[in-house]
């Protein structure tokens, strides 16, 4: 066995399997906004703190940390959540697999320095975590862990005979030592088999050892998140459903314990534990979610996340009659789409950006389906970052003054509605008709609006930023939008048709046909469209975007 667990077990004594009853009821936070700092994004991002172009500073910087933190303090922001890399190498002073150590492994294994900025500091004696704390609580914001609990990032490498030492965050001994806890045997790539099977004690363990050691050392820590969607895949197909929710059950309610733990050892008040959970509840069953069980278990608060990409098709609803008591935030994020070009790397995408009207009608639908707050996860990489840039450009600041936007309900009433749904670049030939469902909450006074389509041939599909559209007719097209025919309109000559800082990801305004939405059309939640190609080009033209635009009576 190997000998970092044995020493974790006499320096950490774990709980006893428990039930799905926590210690204690759970406790609603009163924060109204979330704000999640990956970490990462402060070096890998250029940015007011980060001048670097294209290469990494040697080391992060103390300051650096502070600044993540303080942009992001606006008013209704309560609460801000660091996730220490992918939690399998310690970003904090571990003794249960000290980084020096871990780093000596990585060299021997792989004959390759380990290569990380966030490294260097920690080596040097810096305190990531502990200075993101302080520095919320300098700003009277609660601080918050978020732990990723399968966390599948670049681990598909594991058995490489080469790896660059940008991986040694993620590549761990425990890892290598245990090929039989994953979901399928290497050397499987795929995100689903390289993840841990969660039916292995064993494979949970370890994730409680390393969460009970944060607990340990931060001791003015304000709670955990607890990531279930790095990466959503803890069982094998076959596992029965009420399996999975005892297991959950069994980890959530030792996390819990070791969390009140914490609070009776300091006399301090309750330290909160979240869960960060699918935004489809066909992916719950993946996650053994029974949200009544897992509130009982001590979830006190879900983060309801798209993972990555905005939307606006949720279980919000689904889930405030499942838990009708808990705390339920909804997460936002700095892009709705994204697509490959052609670039190598993982962020090699270009990607449309997350405009205020976007971010603002999807806080309002989540607000209208039962939805307590919300959250923002990736919202720094507005920024300019990763590879193939000049295809990617142009990049922006983030809208911070958004966090402050969502904030309230009520401040959301008069606003306009910009309803959307992403498509893959779906193919639509001659006489091809396709229906699709939109979760809308109208705007106030349920004005007429327009519908658009964006309607790309295969080579603008997967077109960067530089691209000019094809200069081609879109061909004739029919909408039907809960049973009523729309009429054809102009598109107004613009790709985004609200004004917008953002530049990047809308492609061109010749690629949008559109309809107009008679007042009083559009329900409040599902509404159904139709599209039919009535005689699109020839070889058919493929849809990338469908928004519908509908201004307030205020």
């Amino acid at each position: 066995m190997n000998h970092m667990i044995m020493k974790s077990r006499i320096l950490i004594p774990l709980c006893i399997a428990v039930s799905c009853a926590g210690l204690d009821a759970a406790q609603n936070p009163p924060w109204r906004v979330i704000y999640n700092n990956d970490t990462t994004n402060i070096l890998n991002c250029v940015s007011p703190y980060n001048k670097a172009s294209k290469e990494r500073p040697r080391m992060l910087a103390e300051e650096q940390i502070r600044a993540s933190v303080r942009e992001a303090v606006r008013p209704g922001v309560d609460a801000q959540l660091i996730s220490p890399a992918h939690s399998w190498v310690p970003w904090w002073p571990s003794k249960i697999i000290p980084l020096a150590e871990h780093e000596q492994w990585f060299r021997e294994r792989y004959g390759v320095e380990p290569d990380l900025s966030e490294h260097r500091y920690l080596l040097a004696g810096g305190d990531i975590l502990g200075v993101f704390i302080d520095e919320c609580h300098k700003n009277n914001v609660a601080a918050l862990i978020s732990f990723r609990c399968n966390d599948g990032h670049h681990q598909e490498r594991t058995w490489d005979e080469k790896v660059p030492g940008e991986v040694a965050h993620a590549l761990n001994r425990f890892y290598v030592e245990h090929p039989e806890y994953r979901l399928g045997p290497p050397p499987s790539r795929l995100m689903k088999d390289r993840v841990h099977n969660w039916l292995i004690p064993e494979a949970r363990a370890h994730k409680e050892r390393m969460l009970a050691e944060i607990v340990e050392i931060y001791p003015a820590l304000d709670g955990i998140e607890l990531d279930f969607l790095r990466h959503p895949y803890y069982f094998p197909d076959d596992t029965p459903m009420a399996v999975r929710v005892e297991v959950m059950c069994d980890f959530i309610g030792k996390i819990r314990i070791l969390l009140e733990q914490a609070s009776a050892k300091n006399n301090e008040g309750h330290r909160y534990l979240g869960a960060r959970i699918p935004v489809n509840e066909a992916e719950w069953r993946d996650i053994g979610l029974d949200p009544d069980a897992w509130r009982k278990a001590g979830i006190d608060y879900f983060n309801v996340s798209p993972s990555y990409r905005l939307t606006q098709q949720t279980n919000v609803a689904a889930l405030r009659q499942a838990a009708p008591d808990a705390r339920i935030y909804l997460e936002l994020t700095h892009t709705p789409q994204t697509w490959k070009f052609g670039g190598p790397g993982y962020d090699d995408h270009t990607y449309r950006r997350s405009t205020k009207e976007m971010l603002e009608t999807t806080a309002r639908i989540g607000y209208a389906r039962g939805a307590d707050g919300m959250s923002f996860f990736n919202f720094a990489y507005y920024r300019e970052h990763g590879g193939c840039r000049e295809q990617r450009r142009p990049f922006n600041e983030p809208p911070f003054e958004e966090l402050s936007a969502v904030a309230s309900s009520d401040a959301l009433a008069g606003a306009p509605g910009y309803f959307f749904q992403a498509q893959d670049n779906v193919l639509f030939v001659k006489g091809q008709k396709r229906g699709y469902t939109m979760d809308i909450a109208p705007a106030k006074g349920n004005k007429a609006g327009a519908l658009r389509l964006q309607l790309v041939t295969t080579a603008e599909s997967r077109a960067d930023e530089r691209a000019v559209p094809e200069k081609i007719a879109r061909g004739e097209w029919k909408v039907v939008l809960n049973g009523v025919e729309l009429k054809a309109t102009e598109a107004g000559g613009k790709a985004y048709p609200f004004p917008t800082p953002f530049k990047a990801g809308f492609g061109g305004a010749t690629q949008y046909l559109a309809w107009q939405v008679p007042a009083g059309l559009l329900a409040n939640g599902g509404n159904h469209i139709d599209i039919i190609a009535v005689n699109p080009p020839e070889g058919g033209l493929r849809l990338k975007w469908i928004d519908i635009i509908q201004n307030s009576s205020e």
